[in-house]
């Protein structure tokens, strides 16, 4: 069944007949796959807890690898580079931040994005509070900003908790322009009680969570010291498990090592260790003498032991990468190594379970470099390099292996793809995580050439990929799922056995005959014939050796081969040379029939070559159509090589050919009858260039005369063009151009039907590039542009490849959505708490279910800690500090919450809070007496709830004794109403009071004025007399 439609689909490319056009409604062009490393590769991010890698691009891609070989892309609607890319680890959420400051929340389960956030001002840190739900900001302004993520509904929420940069930076002579925050991270061991903030200028300031205020500011006289150069922040990273050291790189290329207080010492003790201004180590390393920025550091744990610092510096004249050991508890000698990397490195992640099947604890140190490949470092044999290196036999340095598309060590030079019925092959698939070790690992760190399959089940192959290769290989790819996997390869010999070794430059596969023909850049054209066996079985050939199954035979052209056509009816094929010689070849005895050339406008040769028969008077004529580079189109008789049109067909302006293929439209074809005067069947040719795409009257060009049926222009560059073929033979042209746009236009007509975008490819046709495309009849496409590979469909035809779905699959929820349902937390309209909302926080946390490995369950204990913090506003927000001062002078409003009616001049008991009052504490309880009421009903009625009981119990008796109130002796329901009421009835004669002594006060002023008035005339009569 295979054979028999491959060759109905070879059948359509030689003779198309009288066709019927695809419609709008037959073509859906997408993207069913992507393959590999994005060329645009900028940022890394590594999920310990999943074991998922993110690669974000400098062009809003986000390309995700998991384990068996699984991988899937992520586009974002905004085309925008990253600046920030990080893992909610084991949550399945990956947070991107752009460069217009949007934070983008992607479920990497479903593989869409969920909710973009945008931030107000310039985002210049970016950490995730690990275990729980909320996430550091560090902005431009010196401004650390709290969001908290919905690990539900994946959006993100606005919180009321804020470090503002007056705060936390504290006060100094002078306060320069680099105040932007560039590190910002929870310190070691106390993730929930301090954070350090680190500013551009090398102000390190530790931040008390709970206190609200910093414990700790550093770093701040440095730079002030006589002469000493100026020098930012660049990368900072902890290089202590217990948080008590932390280095910082800056871009001059100094290392240092700072001391921060560890979260065990006193409170009083941090007041000593806050005026530290120098630095306990500094590191000389080589960068400050190249002057190299230290743009990134990472920082190893080894158990206790001495751990290892990643370091990595670069700018645009020179780079270093260097890793050394790092012994916590003393400053020893440094021992380092250098990476020998051949340009500078952009991210850098230590992974583990992505390399090789059956090594899932193997670490692998991942480096991605500025022109976007990723080299591989075994991190075990870099660690006992560094063990070693002082030893007398220290060991070789590790070797990296390149992450790359498993074509082989030499690159394709030209490429074939067709496909089978897929419909008749469905029936065969299978489970893919049980064929996962049978496809090479993106990540392997073995050697990349691929070994040769033992390829048993040859009738589940759907698709065949053929591959020609710069050292003059071919490879035979089973492409039926969109991981290629090798079977088969011919390693070209000259006829004196020695390696062939020139790249191949032309292909042609005859479905039909079993024959492939191949030229070189040597001018050599092979002709393999492959046997058939007795089971028709065009792939049985794919498991023989050299000389079982097939045999060459090869002939010596003058020039490059540049094209080649099919096999003819005659058993004749043509090739085209670089030089413009265009010589018709015998398959059977591989004898050359006649060889012509010609003249082209352009520096090139032959660009496609046709045999088609020709109707014209009522007889066929086999003809051969050749298309030179700069689109002139000359016309032979195929048995005797004369030239029947001695004046070419050719475009105004030379422009380079790309196809040529006849075709014939029935006279009732309304796209050529309706606009021209057709009235028998017309010939046509369609000749696709770089600029247009051009129909012309065969019979017309037989003459020599120039006659275009229908042109249409291209607004850019077109490098692809193919016909494609449906189930019911309509056929339509697809276009690929070099920005990545692809078109699909209906023919004759040349309308556009659909078209899409690949974004990140990008086509160059130098000498050494690595785009090249191969399309099949149904219009299957494969793009490979570097070490990305684009499997590209075109027609509404599903289950073309087998496996996508669990090959996509890079991380699986295995918790149902109804159990995942209990662990949100707030909805992205959560409002501000006041300072009475922190006690009615949703207890539904408390009653789910238990959680899976992912590590919810520890995720939902933090966020709760951290719920009562956050939500409540510890500063004023920036917009309400701005005006602050002008509505206290302009506005100024007595309240009776603003009176403190407190006779008793003795100060209250417990802490005092300036700006609260007893009244608004009262108030406070009384506007939630309503609100308790139901929950201590309830929890008095249910003995199971106990816990609960004493929980919210406990938070209003802190809280009452927080503000000097007594507590309550007893857990009875109506204590909390009845102290409320008590107080009430005593401010209410504390105020009866008070307007007693106003009225007596008032009584008093009337009297006052009344004898300041006799007083008055009393003076005025005594100076009268006198």
């Amino acid at each position: 069944m295979f054979v028999k439609k491959l060759v109905e689909k070879a059948s359509k490319k030689q003779n198309i007949g009288s066709i019927s056009s695809l419609r709008a409604e037959d073509v859906s062009p997408r993207l069913a796959f992507h393959y590999g490393v994005p060329a645009d590769a900028s940022l890394l991010a590594y999920d310990p807890v999943l074991h998922v890698l993110a690669v974000a691009t400098r062009n809003g891609q986000i390309k995700l690898f998991g384990r068996d070989n699984t991988q899937a892309l992520l586009q974002s609607p905004s085309p925008l580079p990253s600046r920030f890319l990080q893992f909610a680890e084991g949550q399945g959420v990956l947070l991107n931040v752009n460069t217009q400051n949007q934070i983008e929340v992607w479920d990497i389960d479903a593989k869409k994005l969920c909710y973009v956030h945008p931030f107000e001002k310039g985002i210049t840190a970016f950490s995730v509070l690990q275990k729980s739900f909320y996430i550091y900001v560090g902005d431009s302004s010196g401004n650390v900003s709290l969001l908290k993520l919905d690990p539900a509904q994946r959006c993100l929420a606005d919180m009321p908790y804020w470090i503002p940069f007056a705060e936390s930076y504290g006060s100094g002579p002078s306060v320069g322009n680099d105040v932007e925050v560039i590190f910002v991270s929870p310190q070691p061991m106390a993730e929930s009680n301090r954070v350090l903030i680190i500013f551009r200028d090398g102000v390190m300031s530790l931040w008390d969570i709970k206190a609200s205020k910093a414990v700790s500011v550093s770093g701040k006289t440095m730079q002030q010291q006589s002469h000493q150069e100026a020098k930012t922040v660049a990368s900072a990273c902890w290089v202590c498990a217990k948080g008590s050291k932390i280095a910082i790189g800056y871009d001059n290329g100094d290392l240092y090592i700072w001391g921060i207080p560890e979260a065990i010492i006193n409170v009083q003790n941090l007041s000593s260790m806050g005026n530290q201004n120098l630095p306990i180590q500094r590191l000389n390393l080589g960068y400050k003498l190249d002057k190299l920025p230290i743009v990134s550091l990472k920082w190893i744990s080894s158990d206790g032991k001495a751990g290892r610092l990643y370091i990595n510096g670069f700018n645009d004249h020179g780079h270093l990468f260097q890793v050394l050991i790092l012994n916590e508890e003393s400053e020893s000698r440094i021992v380092k190594m250098v990476l020998p990397l051949t340009e500078s490195c952009q991210g850098m992640e230590l992974i583990t379970g992505l390399s090789d099947p059956n090594k899932h604890r193997q670490s692998a140190l991942v480096l991605l470099l500025k022109s976007g490949q990723m080299c591989l470092y075994d991190d075990s044999e870099i660690e006992r390099y560094l063990l070693h290196s002082q030893s007398r036999s220290p060991p070789t340095l590790p070797n990296h292996s390149s992450v790359k598309l498993p074509y082989g060590d030499s690159g394709i030079s030209v490429a074939k793809f067709y496909t089978s019925n897929h419909a008749s092959s469905a029936s065969f698939d299978e489970d893919y995580f049980s064929l996962a070790s049978k496809f090479p690992w993106l990540f392997s760190m073995k050697d990349k050439g691929q070994t040769l399959t033992s390829f048993t089940n040859i009738h589940k192959t759907r698709n065949l990929y053929i591959t020609g290769h710069l050292d003059g290989t071919l490879s035979f790819w089973d492409a039926s799922c969109p991981l290629l996997l090798q079977i088969f390869k011919i390693k070209q010999q000259n006829d004196d056995n020695t390696s062939g070794g020139n790249p191949i430059t032309s292909l042609q596969f005859d479905m039909p005959s079993s024959i492939l023909i191949s030229g070189d850049m040597s001018g050599m054209v092979r002709i393999i014939t492959f046997k058939k066996d007795s089971t028709d079985n065009i792939f049985s050939f794919l498991n023989a050796k050299q000389g079982d199954n097939y045999n060459v035979r090869s002939i010596k052209l003058k020039g490059a081969v540049t094209t080649m056509s099919s096999i003819s009816k005659s058993k004749h094929f043509a090739a085209g040379t670089e030089k413009g010689v265009v010589s018709v070849i015998n398959v059977e005895d591989a004898t050359i029939l006649y060889q012509k050339q010609f003249e082209c406008r352009l520096s090139g040769g032959i660009a496609s070559l046709q045999f088609e028969i020709y109707s014209h008077n009522g007889y066929d004529k086999e003809i051969l159509i050749i298309a030179m580079e700069d689109s002139s189109i000359f016309i032979l008789e195929e048995e005797t090589g004369k030239l029947l049109n001695p004046n070419p067909v050719q475009t105004d302006k030379p422009s380079k050919a790309l196809l040529l293929q006849m075709l014939e439209l029935s006279p009732n074809d309304a796209s050529v009858s309706d606009n021209h005067n057709t009235v028998s069947k017309e010939s046509l040719l369609l000749l696709c260039t770089e600029n247009a795409v051009r129909l012309f009257s065969l019979s017309h060009a037989i003459q020599g005369t120039k006659k275009i049926i229908n042109k249409k222009k291209f607004s850019s560059n077109c490098c692809f063009a193919s016909l494609i073929h449906s189930s019911s033979d309509e056929i339509g042209l697809i276009l690929v151009f070099s920005n990545g746009k692809i078109e699909i236009r209906s023919l004759p007509d040349l309308s556009l039907l659909k078209d899409a975008s690949l974004r990140g490819f990008v086509y160059s046709r130098n000498l050494n590039s690595s785009s090249f495309i191969a399309c099949s009849c149904d219009g299957e496409t494969i793009l490979v542009n570097g070490e990305e590979t684009y499997f590209f469909s075109t027609l509404c035809q599903d289950d073309i490849y087998r496996h996508v779905d669990s090959i996509t699959t890079v991380y699986r929820k295995e918790s149902s959505p109804k159990e995942e349902s209990s662990l949100v937390v707030k909805s992205p309209k959560e409002k501000k708490k006041g300072l009475f909302g922190m006690i009615m926080k949703d207890n539904k946390g408390s009653k789910s279910k238990e959680s899976d490995a992912n590590g919810s369950e520890q995720c939902i204990t933090t966020s709760e800690k951290l719920a009562s913090i956050f939500s409540s506003a510890n500063f004023a927000p920036p917009s309400e500090r701005r005006n602050s001062s002008l509505k206290d002078e302009e506005n100024v409003d007595l309240d009776i919450d603003d009176i403190d009616i407190d006779d008793n001049p003795q100060k209250q008991k417990g802490p005092h809070f300036p700006g609260l009052s007893k009244d608004k504490i009262s108030k406070g309880f009384q506007s939630l007496r309503g609100k308790l009421m139901p929950k201590t009903e309830e929890k008095t009625s249910s003995g199971n709830k106990k816990t609960e009981d004493e929980t919210s119990v406990s938070q209003v008796d802190q809280i009452k004794m927080k503000y000097g109130y007594a507590n309550a002796t007893n857990d009875d329901s109506t204590s909390v109403p009845k102290m409320i009421g008590n107080k009430l009835q005593e401010n209410m004669k504390k105020l009866e009071g008070i307007n007693l002594r106003a009225a007596d006060m008032a009584t008093g002023a009337q009297s006052f004025s009344a004898m300041a008035k006799e007083l008055l005339r009393t003076t005025k009569n005594e100076k009268g007399t006198s």
